[in-house]
């Protein structure tokens, strides 16, 4: 993997985040970016359980749309 790749992925993921709750100033909770970046970095198998309300479906959102960008299916 590219060095680099991973910092993209997360600027990528953090527009899209701040993109889809309408928010410039929102950041990432404790966790979801590195569930993002398993998934999407690393090819990992993830299950994320967490309360309602932490953002899994973002997560999940988030790491599908950036797979797809570079041509992979959904996660």
């Amino acid at each position: 993997m590219n060095p680099d790749s991973s910092y993209e992925s997360r600027e990528r993921a953090l527009a899209l985040l701040r993109k889809s709750v309408d928010s410039p100033s929102v950041g990432f909770r404790r966790g979801q970016w590195e569930a993002i970046d398993a998934l999407v970095n690393r090819r990992e198998r993830l299950l994320v359980v967490e309360r309602t309300g932490w953002g899994k479906s973002s997560v999940y959102f988030i790491a599908t749309r950036i797979l797809r960008s570079r041509g992979r299916g959904p996660t």
